[in-house]
């Protein structure tokens, strides 16, 4: 019986000395994630309006989100559609489009009315580049139905193209008219989705490019000018204009939010202002605010996050190796978790990830000081 003692102590022993012992726990300062907060938003005083950031979404919207007029707002999702179904890269021109004796009378008659159009000719010729700068620049309603015709055969073709694209894309309080101009008050949609359909154009860098020009050359009408003229101011980057009967008012405008290293493209919209000029400064108002929403989050390198306590129970400081920055909507919650790395050294401590919305960043962790590895004694007793 004592020899089987001997051979069980020997067998537990050798047993001890080489079992994975549990690894160590690690507690991040709470203090270390600010909280979140509701920032103070410069809504406009009348209509609905709605702000957006990629890789978050909408972040905030204002007023009743009833469908309404879109006016020439639409022109972005005709652009859109255009792209996609004949996509330009930068300096590209795409196909050539003659004028056709049609769409010089639709011109006229358009322009008799009063309404927001570009010269044209029959026997003219536009390239697919020219006429989205006569659809975006001067937002001509009489080339917006000329291009939808060129590019889907007709517009009830144009309709039914679109009606796709926006369902494909989420924005499901979107309708589009019997038009491509946004002239007939039957396209609707709603701030929340217009937010969204901004962020979708700014993934288009030859839309973009044309929505930041000031002005244009085009063949017959010459140099026309942007009605945004919002453009460069407090960051604005684009992107449309529109009012119509019903809709008086609307903007919807791009910029980003950068924190020095990354850029991220935000959005937002204005609806049913009192007047267009009326719109494009309460945009200005509200983009500034939304800039001042993002906060830049900092953990500078050597920083102590928290402590790790060791399989023996000892306590010991860890720290950040490298320091980590990104920029987060002041709403939106940072999160930060220690990943393991399988085969940790003495000398290791994980990965610290930092999440914000859409961005997250990681640096290493190490110890203050080395920890030490389990003794034999205690291996041998804590079974």
């Amino acid at each position: 019986m004592l020899g089987v003692g001997v051979v069980t102590l020997g067998l537990y022993a050798v047993f001890a000395c080489v079992r994975p012992v549990p690894a160590p726990r690690i507690t991040l300062d709470p203090a270390l994630a600010p909280a979140a907060s509701r920032p103070h938003l410069a809504w406009p005083a009348r209509g609905q309006a709605a702000l957006a950031a990629a890789g978050y979404g909408v972040l905030a919207v204002h007023g009743k989100q009833t469908p309404t007029p879109t006016a020439s707002i639409a022109k972005v999702i005709t652009a859109l559609c255009v792209l996609a179904k004949d996509p330009l890269g930068p300096g590209q021109h795409g196909p050539t489009y003659t004028i056709t004796t049609a769409d010089a009378n639709a011109y006229h008659t358009e322009a008799a009315h009063g309404d927001s159009v570009a010269a044209v000719t029959a026997g003219e010729h536009l390239s697919e580049y020219q006429a989205l700068q006569a659809l975006l620049v001067p937002s001509a309603d009489n080339v917006a139905d000329s291009l939808a015709r060129w590019v889907f055969g007709s517009l009830p073709g144009y309709r039914r193209y679109a009606t796709r694209f926006l369902l494909a894309h989420g924005l499901a309080h979107t309708r589009i008219g019997p038009d491509a101009s946004g002239l007939d008050p039957h396209t609707t949609s709603t701030a929340d989705d217009l937010a969204k359909l901004a962020l979708i154009a700014t993934g288009n860098r030859v839309l973009m490019q044309i929505a930041g020009q000031h002005s244009v050359d085009l063949p017959v009408a010459g140099r026309v000018t942007n009605w945004n003229t919002d453009l460069g101011t407090a960051g604005i980057t684009g992107l449309k204009t529109g009012n119509n009967t019903v809709d008086t008012g609307a903007f919807l405008f791009t910029s980003t939010v950068s924190d020095g290293t990354r850029t991220l493209p935000v959005a937002g919209v204005i609806l049913d202002a009192p007047s267009l000029p009326d719109a494009l400064h309460a945009a200005t108002r509200l983009v500034r605010s939304l800039h001042v929403g993002f906060r830049q989050v900092t953990i500078p390198a050597r920083r102590r996050v928290g402590t790790l306590t060791t399989t023996r129970g000892q306590p010991v400081p860890i720290t950040t190796t490298e320091p980590i920055t990104l920029l987060r909507w002041q709403a939106a919650p940072v999160t930060m978790t220690v990943r393991s790395i399988p085969g940790r050294t003495r000398g290791d401590a994980g990965t610290l990830q930092v999440s914000a919305g859409p961005q997250m960043r990681e640096t290493d962790l190490e110890p203050l000081r080395v920890m030490p590895g389990p003794s034999l004694w205690w291996r041998l007793t804590h079974p």
